[in-house]
């Protein structure tokens, strides 16, 4: 039996507990603690835990209410500018180098000379310096027109590889004028192929025209021409 008069805290929980008149051991009844209660009429003193037996303690802790922290001036985050100074060179680059592709490859572009010694056409020596697509003539032709502006003259290269004709027009415009086929020259290397690329609906071409010929009435005409994206 408890006496009632008489109570102690619990040395594993801090509960009252009343204390057995016949003093000796008990448990804890909120946390499992045994604890060594003195007999009634022994010197007070407080209860004593007894060793635990691997049971697994039932305390809890304290609650602890975390510490106020007042917040601080709200700060938007910073936008880097950094970042931005490199990305914008990077985008300007690039449309930079597009616009550069796309004229690169709508450009005409041709580099060479016809000659003419004696014979029909006379004798004369000129750059050329103009390209024409044969897709936009009409009637339309697989070919290229290769046009000299000092002196005036024509080379207009019909077909590609050895089935290719090379008509040359002198100064005086496009009468009289030369039908070059392999057979009539020493030297006869003609390509002619399609471009990559569409101008105003017009198919470019590209190639090269390198011949050395002496035509049935007399004379040497020579033509050592490279073009691409003619037009």
């Amino acid at each position: 039996m408890a006496d009632e008069s008489r109570s102690y805290n619990c040395p594993g929980c801090g509960a009252k507990l009343p204390v057995p008149a016949a003093g000796g051991n008990a448990r804890c009844e909120f946390c499992g603690t045994q604890v060594d209660f003195p007999a009634l009429g022994s010197p007070v003193g407080p209860p004593t835990a007894v060793p635990s037996l691997g049971l697994p303690s039932m305390q809890r802790p304290a609650f602890q209410p975390p510490a106020f922290q007042p917040p601080g001036p709200f700060r938007p985050p910073r936008k880097s500018r950094a970042k931005l100074f490199l990305i914008l060179p990077l985008v300007l680059c690039g449309a930079g180098a597009l616009a550069y592709f796309i004229f690169y490859m709508s450009w005409s572009r041709v580099d060479g000379r016809v000659v003419s010694e004696g014979g029909p056409l006379g004798s004369f020596s000129a750059p050329i310096d103009e390209c024409r697509s044969g897709a936009a003539f009409v009637p339309q032709f697989f070919g290229v027109d290769l046009k000299a502006e000092s002196p005036v003259a024509h080379v207009q290269v019909q077909d590609s590889g050895d089935k290719a004709t090379v008509v040359v027009g002198g100064p005086q415009g496009e009468e009289p004028h030369l039908d070059l086929t392999k057979a009539e020259c020493s030297k006869f290397d003609v390509f002619v192929e399609w471009g990559n690329a569409e101008v105003n609906d017009v198919s470019t071409v590209e190639g090269r025209v390198h011949i050395d010929c002496a035509p049935a009435g007399g004379g040497r005409v020579r033509v050592d021409a490279e073009f691409k994206a003619c037009h």
